[in-house]
Formats: structure tokens, sequence, C-alpha cells
């Protein structure tokens, strides 16, 4: 998150949406208030481009969470044995 230029706060506040917590909980957790997690919201939609919470945890899946998955796919299959065993030398 931070090649989006987020803050610490703003990261915190993103990890919170990511799962689910809503305003009311993220603000209890952080120790601030509602209208705070609302203004750190904004920020973070303005640096992503996302106009949503649904649409920032789907723009964070693609950009950060489904290349990693793409990346140990293609690493355990170079990794694994051939189906015929190996090359002869």
């Amino acid at each position: 998150m931070r090649a989006h230029g987020l803050t610490a706060r703003e990261q915190e506040v993103t990890h919170l949406v990511i799962r689910g917590v809503s305003t009311t909980v993220a603000a209890r957790r952080l120790e601030i208030a509602e209208d705070t997690v609302q203004k750190h919201l904004q920020s973070v939609f303005g640096k992503t481009g996302a106009r949503s919470r649904g649409e920032l945890v789907s723009l964070l899946f693609q950009t950060h969470y489904e290349p990693r998955v793409r990346d140990n796919e293609q690493r355990t299959a170079s990794e694994r044995p051939s189906r015929h065993g190996p090359m002869p030398g």
C-alpha cells in the first residue's frame, strides 16, 4: 500500500476495511473519531482512485494479492519434477 503513497494511519484504516470492519469499529480500535476514519478513507480513495470500500478491496486484491499468487504458482510449477522424470544428462 506504500506504492499508493498512503500514510501509516491510512494503511491502518485500509487494513481494517479489507477485513470488513465498520467505521464505528475502526474508530474504536484506532481510538479516533468516526469522522476521522471517514476522512482517512476519503484520502485513501483519492490516492488510489477507488470510489468505494468494495472498489478499494478489489483494487488492492488485483495489485497486491493476485500478482503474489501468480508468482508463487509459477515458482512452484518450475520447481516440480517433470512427469517423465529428469532429463537424461
